[in-house]
């Protein structure tokens, strides 16, 4: 492990030669270069090479050029001529620009050459390292690549400054999600239980004239909560039982529930009572979960898959600066000829109407998704997607009708497809996903308000056989929870973000469990 302090005060001189592999345009009109965007996933190794000679200097590096939304190989060679050890590590640097955002620049070695990225080197000796250099910005990228490197003193102590990165990560320390979750045939059979969310600040809006049933104890058993010695009380007199000291429970308007809610902080805004801070406990049921392909899509189905990943964080290094988002699953994208991961928020936004009608570009829905700050916006794609139109509940799943205009979107809604695939039933008629079908599935949070999606219902007007034209009422729009419903555009309803991410996203850490989510870059 070599230690990041300073140089020795002894100069070193040290004859070593850095061959990295240079892209040129005549190599641009000579090899077919990787593209993120490409049918191919072969990376193109370049061999022409300019030699870099070494003689007194601690740093020496060379800059490489790197195509938009492309991937190269280059071959670094150190070789030490001299008769005592050396130590060295290999470093990266983007040059910044306005137009490139560097943490869409990755360089790591290629296979299992990351231990020799940096280390040591006996006397009149050599070494080949293989580096991938990928650019996923929109414009080329420079890259400077270079190694630091110090007498071997016994302890090897280099000074990496901090504007540059000591390339410490290969391609086989992470994995393409989209790969993972198709390569994967793992089918859980879970026990009966629950998952606890700690801390959701997404404000529950208490009943002003139903009665609230609140207790310190619960039981649990087959998926439903039941609250022990519940007490009844009006929202208003809520503030007289909870405080710091002791732990309440409610299944809001019932005694028993799903979602069972330990509240930690209650406001007052106007005349209503809100929840606005409280752990969730949401119970499932034993059965399977995992992963299947419908078409060319893969779903997560089932009660409690192992989907969950971190998401828009405000630092990349500190997961609990991340929200918690889940994999509906990855979807096959013809623009691309590639599969990219759809992932959904766990818990609610926000509420919201969806508008005057079930006009989605004009919609309230969109211009709150449009201004929900997304962190990892790099990693999100845009695509081109066409809004489902279910006006048959006797449709099969996979025969839902499209609407012609086509949009272009980074963040949206689940379908109603979404939905229903991702229920232990399948290849059912609409109307037929009722009860069971409904409960065990992980998309449906039950909450006490239901959950806007983005099918709509749509007719075009008509003649009738009195020859008058008829206008239908456009304004309804699908939304879930204890059933499908189709409902009013103007309804309030909980909504909850999407979007796509890019092809190359990578897992770093993590299996998908709700213990140890995915963590990505």
């Amino acid at each position: 492990m070599i230690k990041m302090n300073k140089l020795p005060v002894k100069q070193v001189y040290l004859l070593s030669v850095i061959v990295i592999g240079i892209i040129t345009l005549s190599v641009y009109s000579t090899y077919s270069i990787f593209t993120l965007e490409s049918e191919t996933s072969d990376i193109v190794n370049i061999e022409i090479a300019n030699v870099l000679n070494i003689e007194s200097n601690n740093y020496e590096y060379k800059q490489v050029v790197v195509s938009p939304k492309s991937s190269i190989t280059t071959d670094v060679d150190i070789y030490n001529n001299y008769n005592y050890d050396i130590c060295y590590a290999i470093w990266y640097k983007v040059v910044p620009s306005e137009e490139i955002n560097t943490s869409n620049v990755s360089v790591r070695p290629k296979e299992d050459e990351a231990s020799n990225t940096s280390g040591s080197l006996k006397e009149v000796t050599g070494r080949r390292i293989s580096l991938v250099i990928e650019n996923n910005n929109d414009v080329l990228a420079k890259v400077n690549i270079g190694i630091a490197y110090a007498k071997n003193e016994e302890t090897c102590e280099l000074n990496i400054s901090k504007d540059k990165n000591i390339i410490s990560s290969s391609i086989d320390d992470t994995k393409i999600l989209s790969d993972t979750i198709i390569k994967s045939d793992k089918i859980k059979k879970s026990e009966g239980n629950y998952i606890t969310y700690k801390d959701n600040t997404n404000s529950l809006t208490l009943p002003l004239n139903d009665k609230i049933y609140i207790s310190t104890k619960y039981t649990y058993k087959e998926e439903i909560f039941t609250l022990t010695d519940s007490l009844e009380i009006d929202a208003d007199d809520i503030l007289k039982y909870v405080d710091n000291n002791t732990d309440y429970y409610t299944c809001i308007s019932n005694t028993e529930c799903r979602y069972l809610y330990h509240i930690k902080e209650i406001t007052k805004d106007n005349n209503n009572y809100n929840i606005t801070k409280y752990d969730t406990l949401i119970g499932y049921l034993s059965g399977d979960s995992g992963i299947r392909k419908v078409n060319q899509n893969y779903y997560y189905y089932g009660d409690n898959p192992d989907n969950f990943i971190y998401f828009n964080c405000t630092d990349e290094l500190d997961t609990k600066t991340c929200e918690l988002w889940r994999i509906i699953g990855v979807f096959y994208d013809k623009d691309s000829n590639k599969y990219i991961t759809k992932i959904i928020k766990n818990n609610s936004l926000t509420l919201s109407k969806y508008g005057n009608d079930n006009t989605w570009k004009d919609s309230k829905i969109l211009k709150l998704l449009n201004e929900y700050k997304i962190n990892n916006e790099d990693m999100i794609q845009e695509i081109d997607y066409k809004i489902e139109n279910l006006t048959d509940l006797n449709t099969n799943i996979n025969d839902i009708p499209l609407l012609k205009d086509t949009y272009k979107s980074n963040i949206m809604l689940m379908n109603l497809s979404d939905f229903l695939n991702t229920s232990t039933c399948q290849d059912k008629k609409i109307s037929e996903y009722k009860d069971e079908c409904l409960n065990n599935n992980w998309l449906n949070n039950n909450y006490p308000n239901e959950e806007w999606t983005m099918t709509i219902k749509y007719e075009e007007p008509y003649v009738n056989d009195d020859n008058e034209t008829i206008i239908p009422n456009n304004n309804k729009v699908y939304s879930i929870g204890k059933s499908i419903n189709l409902s009013s555009s103007t309804s309030t309803l909980n909504i909850r973000s999407v979007v796509y991410l890019k092809n190359n996203i990578t897992i770093v850490d993590g299996d998908g469990s709700y213990e140890k989510p995915y963590i990505i870059k």
